[in-house]
């Protein structure tokens, strides 16, 4: 019989991904609707741009603050109360610091990227940053309560908000301004739904928190979260840049609408090829919280088999939709988007296996953050980040002055510093807890993935059901291929199979 706290973790991690799935569903709808409601792949492009400058601002807050308010709310129930008023005082000066900044570097911003015309764009958006600093606080303090049905509830309506406000103002306006105001209301909704749904705690606890304690987790964290998020975004705003200076000596007609529709065209490939990264992503909300309290409990060998199951689990998932995603990418291209954003094919193979090594990066910090160690993944962030930066800034250089497809070299170089990231992670977590993932879990899902791949490729050849329902068919035999060779090499077995599904 599972334990409670097996059970918990089981049904939060049902909750959660439910949650996850349905925020990834409605994400989807926005970014395979925008192109059409907008009509063009430069208007798109806008889009695309904003969104690469303001994620990485809201990531950091939201992904930062749920995790130190999770933290310290779930290692001791008598303190829970008080660790809400104090991140509520912290957000009401660093919430509001942030986003005022980002109103006021809006120019700067603008001028980087080479378009003066974002700046209304970016400064329009700064109401999201704003509602997101609060609420994550709530967020937060229900996933450390493990309220994980809350946590769930509240993404769940704020993903459906964003969706209908989103595509509604862009299909009614065919206008990107319009859209970035959808997103706005949507998050103030949902920053007093939030307040209601979790509430606000009792008005005394019996052990009092600190706000420097909160302080000084956010300083180590959200560093380490920004580096993260910039290696998300660094690709297309590099490329974005990199284009219009290119564009603008070639004496381009309007090297600012030629450089945003790359980057339209970029982002339709990122949409697609972080689908395994958004499926993943559910793991870090429930995998925090366990080692937050093993590693306080001093429990080595749990923090070890949290470490092996996640990261063995998370790869085997993540590369499974990375083939379904890659086996047949222009169809899959096809599949989503108008003909023209089909040139991003090629792009979409590299990207995908990018974003397999960026979700188990990701995991993989979010452990040694919960274990209390923040300099080490600030360390191998910084590196990663770098490597990145150089490698997308010289090879999209050389990819326009050859000929070569800048968007293929932008996704190759991401899928390469991606990797480099997870074995500086994996190396870090071996020697630390000696735990990472077993060898033979690489080699047999690189098995599964190489014949999912050669699946796709003769049906491709053999010219099946060409249409988008023969894609959808394809993508469903590439999965069953893949998952039919974790099987035969043992990777996944129905014993373990049924002891998760009993775990539940």
């Amino acid at each position: 019989m599972a334990n409670p706290k097996s059970v918990s973790a089981g049904r939060g991690l049902v909750f959660i991904t439910a949650a996850k799935l349905w925020f990834m569903v409605a994400g989807y709808v926005i970014q395979f609707a925008l192109p059409r409601a907008l009509g063009s792949p430069a208007r798109y492009g806008v889009w695309v741009v904003v969104l690469s400058i303001l994620s990485p601002v809201n990531n950091v807050m939201v992904t930062a603050t749920i995790q130190g308010v999770s933290k310290f709310t779930a290692e001791i129930e008598a303190r829970q109360s008080s660790v809400l008023r104090a991140a509520l005082k912290l957000q009401s000066m660093l919430g509001g610091g942030v986003a005022l900044a980002f109103f006021l570097l809006a120019p700067l911003v603008a001028w980087f990227e080479h378009d003066p015309t974002l700046v209304p764009y970016l400064r329009l958006s700064t109401g999201v940053a704003l509602a997101y600093a609060f609420y994550a606080v709530f967020v937060g303090w229900a996933n450390g309560r493990k309220e994980f049905h809350k946590q769930a509830g509240l993404d769940i309506t704020y993903s459906t908000l964003r969706c209908l406000f989103v595509v509604g103002a862009a299909a009614a306006t065919h206008s990107a301004m319009a859209a970035v105001g959808g997103f706005v209301a949507a998050a103030s909704i949902i920053l007093v739904v939030a307040v209601v749904v979790v509430g606000l705690g009792s008005p005394s606890s019996s052990e009092p928190f600190e706000v420097n304690r909160l302080v000084r987790f956010f300083g180590g964290v959200a560093f380490y979260l920004l580096i993260v998020n910039l290696l998300m975004f660094a690709d297309g705003l590099l490329l974005k840049r990199v284009v219009s200076e290119w564009a603008t000596a070639r004496g381009l007609a309007d090297p600012t609408a030629y450089a945003n529709e790359q980057a339209g065209l970029y982002g339709a490939v990122q949409n697609v090829a972080r689908i395994p990264y958004q499926l993943i992503l559910a793991v870090t909300f429930v995998i925090f919280p366990l080692v937050s309290k093993s590693t306080f409990d001093q429990d080595l060998e749990r923090t070890r088999g949290y470490v092996r199951a996640t990261m063995r689990y998370s790869l085997v998932v993540a590369a499974l939709f990375a083939a379904v995603l890659a086996a047949r990418p222009e169809a899959t291209m096809r599949l989503f988007y108008k003909p023209e954003y089909a040139v991003g094919a090629r792009a979409l193979s590299a990207l995908v296996l990018g974003y397999v090594c960026f979700s188990l990066f990701n995991i993989a910090g979010t452990i040694i953050n919960g274990a209390g160690r923040t300099l080490p993944t600030t360390i191998i962030g910084v590196v990663t980040l770098a490597a990145t930066v150089a490698a997308e800034w010289i090879g999209i250089r050389i990819a326009l002055e050859t000929g070569s497809d800048p968007l293929f070299v932008a996704a190759a170089t991401t899928a390469a510093t991606m990797g480099l990231g997870v074995l500086l992670s994996g190396a870090y977590l071996y020697r630390t807890f000696r735990a990472f993932m077993p060898a033979l879990t690489l080699v047999r899902v690189a098995l599964a993935y190489a014949a999912a791949l050669a699946t796709g490729w003769a049906w491709t050849r053999a010219g099946i059901l060409p249409g988008k329902v023969g894609t959808l068919v394809s993508c469903a035999a590439v999965g069953i291929v893949y998952l039919v060779v974790c099987v035969v090499t043992g990777e996944l077995r129905p014993s373990e199979l049924k002891r998760l599904r009993a775990q539940r």
